[in-house]
């Protein structure tokens, strides 16, 4: 979390993980929560990730976790987790383990008015 005294929103960094799971992208937030949020295309030993909604998608990759990685910096924590609100549970056959992956973090803003304000007074 950022200072309290400096000009900076507070953050909280979230975690969150990325899958690449038959040719579809799957996201987990630190709930357990699994989504679809897009596809995973595989030509000529290429791999690009490429999300459902936007326009946002990563250049051909040597591996599925590379373009899991590339498609990590496309994204904001207000974009996943307003996906997450959205969308409902992916189902997903065997162990999410088992596929390629990335863990990394978002940062959340939190509104200056939580971070700013005294607490209130208790009597």
């Amino acid at each position: 979390m950022a200072n309290q005294g400096s000009n900076e929103p507070a953050r909280l960094e979230r975690p969150f993980r990325l899958f690449a799971v038959e040719q579809r992208v799957l996201a987990q937030n630190v709930d357990g929560k699994v989504i679809d949020i897009g596809g995973m295309e595989s030509k000529n030993g290429q791999f690009c990730a490429c999300m459902d909604s936007g326009d946002i998608a990563t250049d051909p990759k040597r591996s599925p976790e590379l373009a899991l990685k590339a498609l990590v910096g496309k994204l904001s924590f207000d974009y996943l987790d307003g996906l997450f609100t959205a969308e409902r549970e992916a189902e997903v056959s065997g162990r999410l383990q088992d596929y390629p992956s990335v863990e990394f973090e978002l940062d959340e803003t939190l509104p200056r008015d939580m971070t700013e304000r005294t607490p209130p007074h208790r009597f």
